[in-house]
């Protein structure tokens, strides 16, 4: 009687997908996710602290 060897099965075929999409839905490692939540902290803090000056009136505005 011979040996009968479990047969790897075949990879299945993802479906096609744009690159960007690819690179948008693959799992992130935790320091890219904190990078892009430090980046977007950073840009709100800079659009708050923008904003807060137009309304300070430094240029006699309203």
């Amino acid at each position: 009687m011979t040996k009968t060897y479990k047969r790897r099965q075949p990879k299945k075929k993802l479906p096609k997908m744009s690159k960007s999409a690819r690179i948008y839905n693959r799992k992130r490692s935790f320091a890219e996710k904190f990078l892009i939540v430090m980046g977007i902290i950073i840009v709100l803090s800079m659009v708050i602290s923008l904003v807060a000056g137009q309304l300070g009136g430094g240029h006699g505005g309203f």
